[in-house]
Formats: C-alpha cells, sequence, structure tokens
C-alpha cells in the first residue's frame, strides 16, 4: 500500500520547487504591474504564448518520466541513460525549429488575434526575447523527468530555487535599467527569466556529472540511437507532448478573448494568473507524484493500487489548495499590494477572486485523475481526454465572451468546467480496465 508519507516524499520538492517558479511569476509580475496596464496585459499574453509552446516539451518529458519510473520499478536501470539520450536527440532539433519558426511567424500571428496596437507591440517584444531560453527549458524538463522517475527530486528544488534567485536578481535590473543598463521594460523581464533558465542547465550539468550515485542510469556512459527506442519514446510522449500543448494554448485563447473585454480586464487577468498559479503550486507536485507512482505500481504489478494512490493524491491536492486560498482571502489587500500599485485593478482583481477558488479546485481535482491516466502510459487516451475538454472549454469561453457578453468575474468561471470535464473522462475510462498491464 502506498502511504501518504511516501506520496509526500516525491510531492513535496517538487512543490518547493514550484513554491519558487511561482515566486518567479509573482516578481516579474509585481516589477511589470508597476509600469502600465498595457505592459501587464502583455506580459500575460507574451507568458501564456511562451508556455504554450513550452508545453511541447513538458509533455514530452511526462512520457519520459512514465518510462523512466517503470524502467526504475523492473530494475532496468542501465537503459535509463539510453532514455534520456533519446529524449535530448528528438527535444533539441525540435526546440531549433520551433524557435526559428516563432522567429519569422509571431508577429504576424498575434496581428490576427490582438486587438490593441499598443498590446501587441508589446507582446511581440516579450515573445521575441523569450523565445531564447527555450532549449534550455526543453533541457529543464528532460532533466526534472528523469529525478522524478528515479524518485530523487530534492535536486529539482535547489534548481528551482536558484533560478528564481538569478531572475529576482536580474528584473529591476534589466526592467527598469539600474546599475547602469537600458531600461527594456517587458523584454527584460523575458531576458532574466531566459538567463535563468541558462543557470538551471549549468547547474543540472554539473551535478549528473559529478554524482557517483547516478553513474548506474549510464547517463552519457553511451550514446547510440536505436529507430525502435526512438518509436517508443516518441508513442508514449507525442500524445502527452500535445495534450500539454493543448492545455495551455486553450488558456492562450481564454486570454485572448478576455483581451477583446478590455485592457483594464488583460491586465486583472495578468494579476489573477499569477494567484491562480499560486493556488496551484501543490498541483504540480502531486501531479507528478500520481504519474510516477502509478507507472511503478504497474511495473511492480500491483495495478490495482492506482485507486487508492489517486484518491490520497486527490486529497492531498484539495487539502493544499483550500489552504492556500484561505490565506490570499486573509490577506487580500497585502497580495494586492505586491502586484500592483493601480486601485481599479486591485478592486476588479478582488472581485474575480472567488471565481478563481472555485476553478483551480475543479482544475485540481480533474488533473490529479488525468494524471492518473498518463502514468498508465496509455498517453493517446489522455491526448483524446484533453481534445474533447479543450473543445468543450472553448466553445463555453468564446460564447461567453462574444454571445453572452460575460464580465470577467463570470468568464473566470469556465476555468472550473475544463478540470471537472477532465476528471469525468478521466473516470470513465479507468473504469474500462483498459490500462491495465500497458507494457512501455
Amino acid at each position: 500500500m502506498i502511504k501518504f508519507r511516501r506520496i509526500w516524499r516525491i510531492a513535496y520538492p517538487i512543490v518547493i520547487g514550484n513554491i519558487a517558479q511561482n515566486l518567479l511569476s509573482i516578481t516579474d509580475t509585481a516589477f511589470i504591474g508597476r509600469l502600465d496596464a498595457v505592459s501587464l496585459g502583455a506580459a500575460a499574453l507574451g507568458s501564456v504564448f511562451y508556455i504554450a509552446v513550452m508545453m511541447l516539451g513538458l509533455g514530452f518529458s511526462i512520457g519520459v518520466q512514465v518510462i523512466v519510473a517503470r524502467r526504475y520499478a523492473e530494475k532496468h536501470n542501465g537503459d535509463i541513460g539510453d532514455v534520456l539520450h533519446h529524449a535530448l536527440l528528438f527535444l533539441l532539433p525540435f526546440a531549433l525549429t520551433v524557435f526559428l519558426l516563432l522567429k519569422i511567424t509571431t508577429k504576424d500571428i498575434l496581428f490576427l488575434l490582438i486587438r490593441s496596437p499598443e498590446v501587441l507591440t508589446a507582446t511581440s517584444g516579450f515573445i521575441h526575447m523569450r523565445i531564447w531560453g527555450m532549449l534550455f527549458g526543453y533541457i529543464i524538463y528532460v532533466c526534472q523527468a528523469f529525478f522524478v522517475g528515479i524518485a530523487r527530486t530534492g535536486i529539482i528544488s535547489f534548481v528551482t530555487v536558484l533560478m528564481v534567485a538569478v531572475n529576482v536578481l536580474l528584473d529591476p535590473v534589466l526592467i527598469f535599467g539600474y546599475a547602469g543598463f537600458e531600461a527594456m521594460g517587458v523584454e527584460g523581464a523575458a531576458l532574466a527569466s531566459v538567463i535563468s533558465e541558462i543557470s538551471a542547465v549549468l547547474v543540472y550539468a554539473v551535478y549528473i556529472y559529478r554524482k557517483k550515485s547516478l553513474q548506474v542510469y549510464r547517463i552519457f556512459a553511451r550514446i547510440r540511437y536505436s529507430a525502435s527506442a526512438m518509436l517508443q519514446l516518441v508513442k508514449i510522449s507525442v500524445p502527452a507532448s500535445l495534450q500539454n500543448f493543448l492545455s495551455v494554448a486553450s488558456w492562450f485563447i481564454f486570454f485572448i478573448m478576455v483581451e477583446k473585454i478590455g485592457e483594464e480586464a488583460l491586465a486583472v487577468s495578468n494579476i489573477g494568473r499569477s494567484i491562480y498559479m499560486l493556488y496551484l503550486i501543490p498541483l504540480w507536485g502531486f501531479s507528478s507524484a500520481v504519474n510516477s507512482l502509478v507507472s511503478y505500481s504497474i511495473g511492480c504489478r500491483k495495478a490495482m493500487l492506482i485507486y487508492p494512490i489517486m484518491g490520497k493524491v486527490v486529497l492531498l491536492t484539495v487539502v493544499s489548495i483550500l489552504l492556500l486560498e484561505l490565506l490570499t482571502f486573509l490577506f487580500s489587500g497585502t497580495v494586492m499590494s505586491i502586484y500592483t500599485d493601480i486601485p481599479e485593478i486591485q478592486a476588479l482583481t478582488l472581485d474575480i477572486m472567488p471565481a478563481m477558488c472555485l476553478s483551480a479546485l475543479g482544475f485540481g481535482i480533474g488533473f490529479i485523475c488525468f494524471n492518473t491516466v498518463s502514468g498508465t502510459g496509455n498517453t493517446h487516451i489522455s491526448l483524446y481526454i484533453e481534445i474533447i475538454a479543450t473543445c468543450i472549454y472553448l466553445a463555453i469561453t468564446i460564447l461567453a465572451v462574444e454571445s453572452w457578453q460575460w464580465g470577467i468575474v463570470r468568464v473566470w468561471l469556465v476555468d472550473g468546467i475544463y478540470g471537472l470535464l477532465m476528471m469525468l473522462a478521466a473516470l470513465i475510462y479507468l473504469k474500462t480496465g483498459k490500462w491495465m498491464n500497458r507494457q512501455v
């Protein structure tokens, strides 16, 4: 039986890492919030656009994590290095290709979607700077997949805290132009994030190279290409990659629809996005834990353990999200003052917070159930679930803004519907039992 303590042992370093990641987001938003509403809105659109592209790599790394956890459970440690090598052989050329395409097409894509010329210019500048971090971000995801897969997640916390420290030091220097540097505005925030990612890759590389206990996994000990190994990795990882991309791409479209309500609504939603991600800090750690433990249990021929695992992780997730929501309500005035000093934006952000709280709970429950399916190795089923949930979510969002003329408060409720749809579809699939004894 998997105990709460074991779930928490895997999850807590990632939770700590995500606290650091959210501090990074809060820092960026807080500094940019001292510029103007246009910059705040542009940073929201630019960040979600970039995250959507990065989800292609993160989704691929979920497949890597599933395979690493399965090999670890089967005691085939020497094969884990080959999994990582093939992941990098696929992701690095892919990252370079996407980078070049975005350099050429980003402004044209945004021109078709963004109404405000000022927001368009600022968003385009942010993205053109931010995408320099793609290559390093993809490498970070592969490293994280490896350490989660072998249940050694402590280094993830250290590296993430380092990233935040670098970003916090560079944000004021590059955004406002301190210490003799030119003031770059939102582009400065993007550049600070890129440099922090480079520092993370360097630390991971040094740690893996120098840690003797990791030599059993034969990382970079024998780099060889196998068409069958690559095909197996792609079959597991590409559906997860597309699923994650669709998930965040739908959120980008959500922000595009919010921009149609107005620049103030978009600025408020950027602050709302940062607070919403604060609520979800525990979720990313617990979702990685359920993903890894489900794959490990199936590898140990204990498939029926996935139900108690999923139930315990859902409980931990709900309790954690509720605690964070309570804290933000108790200290709402302080939270608002961190993000912006514009009274109108502060007031409207407080108005949307109850809707964000409900949506965060719905999304949290749905995401854990969804990652239980991913952990079985049936990532193509995860993709189908994502497509169905995304289509319904986007249809409701577009209708809410264009036809029903909903305000920003009610529009934020739609995100919870998305999570509940994922939960329902995941539970229906798990009930069929078709995932048992899945080989990866």
